[in-house]
C-alpha cells in the first residue's frame, strides 16, 4: 500500500508531525513501513503557460512554443505531441539540472533545434523523476495547487512530498486505503479525523424518477445508487500521479475516477450506462432505467439489467471501455461481507477480477456513502458534470459485533496495568462505542462495522496495546516457573517405546491392526465382544462390525499371511487397545512366535523349534521377573479369563501348555501355545495388561558381598499340587538366608499319585559366609515347611 502526506492531509492533518514520526508511529501500530521516497523536483523547474504554438519551420514533428514563465516568455521548442495553447507546464529554464532514466545529469542549456533557438525544456513526468502519466509533456492543472507563474514545482505541495510504501498484514483489509490508513494516524496521534461531506445536488430530477432497482429479499449484499450527467470528464494531474504509483492508471478517466476513489476510501465503485439499463420498450430518449439484484445458485449476487449479468458483486464486473462524453451514468457503490465471498470462491471456480477480489474478501468500506460522497466531490471540482438529487439504498439489518469483557483481562493479557480512562479513550479514539456497567468493571464494547479483523477480547487487547505503544509497557522479568517435564502419560508412552525397543531387539516385528473385527471370528474363537446396544452403528466394512476384545485374532490372521508367503520363523508383537464388552478401553500387549525359533544351522540341523519355556524366557527379557499359575486348576480361572476377553478358551488355548502370568500377587496375563486345531505349527502367544506405566524411578537395593550357596533337594510330593504353591510356602516360611527355590527335575517312574520333585534352594547372608551348620540348619527348616504343608518327603 502507497501513501503520501499529501493524501493522508485529506482525511487528517499531519502538518505537525515529520515524516520520519510519522513513519515511526506507523511502524509502532503495526503497519511497517517498507520504504520511504522523496519526491523532490531539480530547482528552476517552474510552471509556465503556452500562449503560443506554431510548426517548426525544418522539422514535422517539433512545435516552436511562447511560454510564460511570469518574469518572461521564452521561446522553446518542443517534440511533444499533446502540447497545445493555454496549457499549464512545468518548464526547466537554464541552468536547470536534470537526471534521465539511466541517473546521468543532464544540464539546461540555450541550444537551436534545427536553426531555431530554444531557452528550456517543456518536461514530462518521468524527466522530473516522477512515475509516467501520459505519453507527452506533463500538463498541470488546479488539482496540483495554485498554479502561479514563474514559481518552482518544488514549492507545491504535491511535488515536495513523501511516498511511503506500507506492509499491510491480511486481516487489515480496512487499512487497503488512505482512509484507512488515516484512521489509524488520528487515533494513535489524537488527531481529528475529517468528515467526508455530503455534495450539494445540482439537478432537481430525483433519482427515483430515472433508476428503479429490484432487488431479491435476503441480500447479504449493501448497495448504494447515484445519477450523474457527464458532460466533460478527464483526469487530474494529481490523481493520475498517485495512480502511476500504485500502476493503476489507465486512459480511460471514468475508471481512474472510480479506482482513485476505492483507494482512497475502500469502497468499492463501478459504472453503468443509463442507456444500457433502460427498461424494455422505452423509447431512445427516455431515462428510464431498472436494475435487479439477484442471487445465483453458487450464492454470487448479481446485477442485471434486461437478463444480461452486469456484475458479480465483490466478484466481477464489466469496465466502461471508452471515455465517456455527454452521457448519464449509474454510480454503484457496493460492499459484500468478506467470508461469504470467500466461501463462495472457494467452493466455485468462478472467473474473477483479482484486483476486486484481493479488496473485497479482505473487508472493504461498508460506509458506502464516503465513497460515494468522495467520488462525486472529485468529479464536480475538476470536471463538467450534473449530480441528480437523492440516492437509491439497498441494505439490511446486520447484527453488530459486541465483546463483553473486564478491563482486569484486558490488563491481564496485555501484562501490565493500564487505566480503565485510558482504555477507554484509546477504543473511543478507534471508533469503538463502550457501555461500561453499573459496577464499572464488565464493559460491552461495539466493534466498527470497517474492522472485519476483531473477533474477541484478546483482538481488543492487541487495539489498546498497539496504540497506547508496546514501548510505553513497563517491562517485567520472565516468570519462571520450573515443573516436572515428565508426566502420566509422557511415563506410560515412554514404558511402551521400551517394551517396543527390547521386542525388536529379540528380533520380532511390530504390528498396527485395525481395532475393528470381525464378530463372526470373535464367535469363531470363543472371544467375548461388545453389548449389541453399544455395537457400531457405520462400520467401515461389513467384516469389521465390532470392536477388538483381543489382539489375538490379528495375530493369527497375519501369522497364517506370513506362513503362507513361505516364512518358517515369524515373530510378531503390537501394543494396542481392546475393549470389554462394556466397551471401555484398556491397552495390551501381545507377543506372538509361530514356527522355528532359529533355523537351519550346527549342531541343529533341523533348527530349533520354539517351546514354553523359551518362549516364557523371551517374556522374561521383555518384562521382567514373573511367574506361572496354569489355567487348567487354577482357583480363579473364569475371572482371569474374562479379564483377558476369553468365554471359551479351549477353543484357542492348548489345555496343557497355558498359564497366567503373576507379578507379585496380580495377574497380569497369559502365556500359552495355541490349540493344534488352529494348524499352526509351534506356535505360542502371551499378552499382557497395561493399564500404566510402572515406576520409573529405580531404588538402590543393599545386596550382600558374602558367596552365595546352593543346595538341591528331591522330595516325594502329591503330583497333583503346582510348584506356584511350593514355592511361595518356601518362600514365605522366613527361612534364614534363603532366596529363591528353583524346579530342577521331575521323576514319575514306579510312582502313582506322587512324583519326586528335584529342587535347588538359593541361600546367602549378609553378614558372613555361611558354614556348613548354617546351610544344614536351612535346608532342613526347609523340608520341615514341605513335610508339615503338603506332607512331602526326602527322597532316600
Amino acid at each position: 500500500m502507497i501513501i503520501t502526506k499529501h493524501l493522508l492531509s485529506k482525511f487528517v492533518d499531519v502538518s505537525a508531525i515529520s515524516c520520519e514520526q510519522l513513519c515511526a508511529r506507523l511502524n509502532s501500530i503495526g503497519l511497517e513501513v517498507e520504504s520511504l521516497t522523496h519526491i523532490e523536483i531539480p530547482h528552476k523547474v517552474v510552471v509556465g503557460k503556452v500562449v503560443g504554438k506554431s510548426a517548426h519551420p525544418n522539422a514535422d514533428k517539433l512545435s516552436v512554443c511562447e511560454v510564460d514563465v511570469g518574469s518572461s516568455v521564452l521561446q522553446i521548442v518542443c517534440g511533444a505531441q499533446n502540447v497545445a495553447k493555454d496549457q499549464f507546464v512545468a518548464v526547466a529554464l537554464e541552468g536547470a539540472v536534470m537526471c534521465n532514466a539511466k541517473g546521468e545529469r543532464l544540464e539546461i542549456k540555450r541550444a537551436k533545434l534545427r536553426d531555431v533557438e530554444s531557452c528550456g525544456m517543456l518536461c514530462s513526468s518521468t524527466e522530473l523523476g516522477l512515475p509516467k502519466t501520459n505519453e507527452g509533456i506533463m500538463v498541470l492543472d488546479k488539482s496540483v495547487g495554485t498554479l502561479a507563474l514563474g514559481k518552482e514545482l518544488r514549492e507545491l505541495e504535491l511535488f515536495n512530498n513523501y511516498v511511503i510504501e506500507v506492509s499491510i498484514t491480511p486481516n487489515r483489509g480496512d487499512c487497503l486505503s488512505v482512509l484507512g490508513i488515516a484512521r489509524d494516524i488520528s487515533a494513535c496521534s489524537d488527531l481529528r479525523l475529517k468528515a467526508i461531506s455530503d455534495t450539494d445536488n445540482i439537478l432537481s430530477i430525483g433519482l427515483g424518477r430515472v433508476l428503479g432497482v429490484l432487488a431479491e429479499n435476503k441480500l447479504y449484499s449493501h448497495l448504494l445508487y447515484r445519477i450523474v450527467e457527464i458532460k466533460e470528464l478527464y483526469t487530474p494531474l494529481s490523481m493520475a500521479l498517485i495512480l502511476a504509483y500504485m500502476d493503476t492508471l489507465r486512459s480511460n478517466a471514468l475508471q481512474n475516477f472510480l479506482e482513485y476513489t476505492t483507494y482512497m476510501t475502500g469502497v468499492i465503485l463501478n459504472a453503468y450506462r443509463l442507456d444500457e439499463c433502460r427498461l424494455r420498450g422505452a423509447e431512445a430518449n427516455s431515462l428510464q432505467a431498472q436494475l435487479s439484484i439477484k442471487k445465483e445458485q453458487t450464492g454470487t449476487e448479481v446485477v442485471c439489467a434486461k437478463d444480461k449479468i452486469l456484475s458479480r458483486i465483490g466478484i466481477m464486473h464489466d469496465e466502461i471501455a471508452r471515455d465517456v462524453r455527454s452521457e448519464i451514468l449509474i454510480l454503484e457503490a457496493s460492499y459484500a461481507p468478506p467470508p461469504i465471498l470467500s466461501e463462495i470462491l472457494h467452493k466455485n471456480k468462478l472467473e474473477h477480477k483479482p484486483s476486486l477480489v484481493y479488496r473485497s474478501t479482505r473487508g472493504s468500506n461498508p460506509n458506502l456513502e464516503q465513497g460515494m460522497n468522495f467520488l462525486c466531490q472529485g468529479m464536480l471540482e475538476y470536471c463538467d458534470v450534473l449530480l441528480y438529487s437523492g440516492t437509491h439504498n439497498i441494505t439490511h439489518h446486520t447484527q453488530e459485533r459486541k465483546i463483553k469483557t473486564t478491563f482486569q483481562t484486558i490488563n491481564h493479557i496485555i501484562g501490565n496495568t493500564l487505566s480503565r480512562e485510558e482504555m477507554t479513550e484509546i477504543l473511543k479514539r478507534l471508533n469503538f462505542e463502550i457501555d461500561v456497567t453499573c459496577d464499572e468493571n464488565f464493559f460491552m464494547v461495539t466493534v466498527p462495522n470497517y474492522r472485519h479483523d476483531i473477533e474477541d477480547m484478546q483482538d481488543l487487547a492487541e487495539e489498546i496495546l498497539r496504540i497506547y505503544g508496546i514501548d510505553s509497557i513497563t517491562p517485567k522479568p520472565l516468570a519462571f516457573r520450573e515443573s516436572l517435564a515428565l508426566n502420566a502419560h509422557y511415563a506410560f508412552y515412554k514404558y511402551r517405546r521400551h517394551l517396543a525397543s527390547a521386542l525388536l531387539a529379540q528380533g520380532l516385528y511390530e504390528c498396527i491392526h485395525y481395532v475393528f473385527a470381525s464378530s463372526k471370528e470373535l464367535e469363531e474363537y470363543g472371544l467375548a465382544q461388545i453389548d449389541s446396544n453399544l455395537a457400531l452403528l457405520n462400520p467401515i466394512i461389513s467384516e469389521l462390525d465390532t470392536l477388538r476384545t483381543s489382539l489375538l485374532v490379528h495375530m493369527i490372521a497375519s501369522a497364517r499371511r506370513n506362513l503362507n508367503l513361505g516364512y518358517k520363523s515369524i515373530g510378531l508383537f503390537e501394543i494396542g487397545a481392546v475393549y470389554n464388552h462394556k466397551r471401555e478401553q484398556s491397552e495390551r500387549l501381545n507377543v506372538f512366535v509361530c514356527g522355528e525359533r532359529e533355523g537351519e544351522h550346527y549342531p541343529y540341523p533341523k533348527g530349533q523349534k520354539w517351546d514354553i519355556f523359551s518362549f516364557s524366557a523371551l517374556i522374561k527379557s521383555v518384562i521382567g521377573e514373573f511367574s506361572l499359575q496354569n489355567i487348567l486348576e487354577h482357583p480363579h480361572k473364569a475371572q482371569n479369563l474374562a479379564k483377558f476377553g476369553f468365554v471359551d478358551e479351549t477353543k484357542i488355548l492348548h489345555p496343557y501348555q497355558s498359564g497366567f502370568v503373576y507379578q507379585g500377587d496380580k495377574c497380569v496375563g497369559f502365556i500359552a501355545k495355541l490349540h493344534p486345531s488352529l494348524e499352526l505349527p509351534e506356535s505360542f502367544v502371551c499378552e499382557i495388561e497395561l493399564d500404566g506405566a510402572p515406576q520409573m524411578i529405580a531404588y538402590a537395593k543393599e545386596f550382600s558381598k558374602y558367596q552365595k550357596s546352593q543346595r538341591d533337594i528331591t522330595v516325594l510330593i502329591d503330583s497333583r499340587i503346582p510348584f506356584y504353591r511350593i514355592r511361595e510356602a518356601l518362600l514365605s516360611a522366613q527361612i534364614p538366608h534363603l532366596l529363591n527355590v528353583y524346579p530342577m527335575d521331575i521323576f514319575t517312574q514306579g510312582l502313582d499319585s506322587q512324583v519326586a520333585l528335584s529342587m535347588r534352594l538359593a541361600l546367602q547372608s549378609m553378614e558372613g559366609t555361611l558354614q556348613e551348620q548354617d546351610l544344614a540348619t536351612s535346608t532342613q527348616r526347609a523340608l520341615s515347611v514341605l513335610e508339615r504343608a503338603f506332607g512331602a518327603k526326602l527322597k532316600a
